[in-house]
């Protein structure tokens, strides 16, 4: 940009030497040929213009012209480049997030019971895996009987849940547009998480372009691009969304580790509790504590033992400024697995997915 500049002023400094030429009637010339002394633009002064003709001017304005495209051509592909390597920069941390690589576990691992999930899913007859796997690959699965009537009612109560505390129930989509999904998912995922499905680009017969978008891991990548590109007003926030989704994750990296049960699955079911807060009067941290809360009070209404753990910083996307996880116990197996996350991005998807806060001049007329 700088040597862009450079030029731009380069060039206004030819029209401003033809035009005083000009005006001093001094003759145009026949010699286009540029002197070696006027051929390095980045040194090319004032007084080795003012020894020029006007023809020899207007070829050197020529190719200065033709150095600003190369400029802005190359200015582009490192700003693209830069703008890439910004996104891989992840958010400020929290100065409570512990420093390490390791996390600290605690919690009572006494309680131990005969049977795992693994067991009670077939004991009840509400789980096929075999042939799942068949017809939807590994790790596909059918749940049927009772466990379908299980899973929908602990939907419903935890919608009903989170609607008694001020969130608005959304069903989002399953698809997000490539460019939308850059926005809110970390380059890393692309290739070990979210799948990639390819379509027709329209439903003319005659249009053959591909529309290519991503399958959602999670509700909260729709939600947060549900008030892209807007400004949010303050009397608006907080805005409380109880997301409800199928998502879908490829798990890549996972072989071999939770291979039996319904664990490590590509499809599930998931309740997500989203918010926008407002960035102001450590608004958002309080936020962040009562969605914890609100987490532990519906695992405690289940009477599911549970711990929390604060992530450290190693274990860290890119987006979180903190991160809680409760972890429940689960007595068959002897180990306690992630249920819940709790994250407080502050402004860094925010600013992803250009979402504003306040007014305006132009919104205050």
């Amino acid at each position: 940009r700088f040597r862009a500049d450079n030029l731009n002023k380069l060039k206004n400094l030819c029209s401003k030497t033809i035009g005083d030429k000009m005006k001093k009637k001094e003759p145009v010339g026949t010699d286009e040929s540029v002197p070696e002394s006027a051929q390095n633009l980045d040194e090319l002064t004032a007084d080795v213009l003012g020894a020029l003709q006007v023809s020899q001017i207007k070829k050197v304005r020529l190719l200065i012209d033709e150095a600003i495209l190369k400029c802005d051509a190359e200015r582009v592909r490192l700003e693209a480049e830069r703008f890439e390597s910004l996104r891989e920069i992840g958010n400020l941390l929290h100065p409570s997030v512990p420093i390490s690589n390791d996390e600290r576990v605690w919690g009572d691992c006494s309680c131990r019971k005969k049977y795992s999930h693994v067991d009670l899913v077939v004991m009840v007859d509400g789980y096929e895996g075999e042939k799942g796997a068949i017809v939807a690959g590994s790790r596909g699965y059918f749940l049927k009987g009772p466990l379908v009537f299980l899973e929908q009612a602990l939907i419903q109560y935890a919608l009903q849940s989170l609607r008694a505390k001020g969130y608005t129930p959304v069903y989002t989509p399953f698809f997000m547009r490539k460019e939308v999904m850059q926005e809110v998912a970390q380059l890393s995922q692309f290739d070990e998480e979210l799948y990639k499905v390819i379509g027709k680009g329209s439903e003319k017969a005659e249009d053959s372009s591909i529309d290519e978008k991503y399958l959602i891991a999670t509700s909260e990548q729709p939600i947060a691009a549900l008030h892209r590109d807007e400004w949010l007003k303050p009397e608006d926030l907080p805005i409380k969304y109880a997301g409800l989704s199928t998502c879908f994750r490829q798990e890549v990296g996972s072989h071999g580790r939770d291979t039996r049960g319904i664990f490590r699955v590509h499809q599930f079911e998931k309740i997500e509790q989203f918010v926008y807060a407002s960035p102001h009067d450590n608004k958002s941290w309080e936020m962040f504590e009562e969605m914890i809360a609100t987490a532990e009070d519906f695992y405690q209404s289940l009477g599911i033992p549970y711990h929390i753990v604060n992530i450290v910083s190693g274990s860290l996307n890119h987006a979180a400024s903190k991160k809680l996880d409760l972890e429940a116990w689960f007595p068959g197996s002897g180990a306690f697995r992630e249920l819940v996350s709790c994250s407080n991005c502050t402004d860094y998807q925010a600013r992803r997915l250009r979402i504003r806060y306040g007014q305006t001049k132009k919104m205050k007329e």
